[in-house]
């Protein structure tokens, strides 16, 4: 084995460690659209951060069915203003949830941020241009060994 094999299987690890949470997310959205239930789940608290920000952050705290979640527990979302409005004024909140796994859940209305996938294509750009540099030194390093192309294989004979 030579000795930038290593190098490159590093560099395959770690963008397989960085883009596990994007198939994971891919994995659990396929399994709520393949099994997943509509609840109506109990709002227990409603919050706005940053409410005197240009833009703030809508937060419903809510309990899923005790049928769908024994445990109780109280989950938060993060939704859009209108979404925000009718949780606090029914109380209820529309969620799709996988049978068994209460903590694969999708609440209707919510909202997400991008920084996550930002940070994941700026690792990923670094893993291929660290990839790029290593091709471009192993290249410049087998040319630098091998000026004129020779390969060291076998001679032949010419005529």
């Amino acid at each position: 084995m030579r000795a930038g094999r290593g190098s490159i299987a590093v560099l395959l690890l770690l963008a397989l460690v960085v883009n596990l949470p994007l198939v994971h997310q891919a994995w659990q959205h396929r399994q709520l659209d393949r099994d997943g239930r509509d609840v109506a789940a109990t709002v227990t608290d409603t919050q706005v951060l940053r409410p005197d920000s240009a833009d703030p952050v809508h937060v419903v705290r809510f309990r899923l069915p005790e049928d769908v979640d024994p445990s109780g527990q109280t989950w938060p979302a993060e939704v859009d203003r209108a979404t925000y409005d009718r949780a606090e004024l029914s109380k209820q909140i529309e969620v799709r949830v996988q049978p068994g796994k209460p903590g694969n859940q999708q609440v209707a209305g919510a909202t997400s941020s991008s920084l996550g996938y930002v940070v994941i294509g700026i690792v990923d750009a670094i893993v291929l241009a660290l990839g790029l540099l290593l091709w471009a030194h192993r290249r410049r390093r087998d040319a630098d060994r091998d000026p004129d192309g020779a390969d060291g294989g076998p001679a032949t004979l010419a005529g």
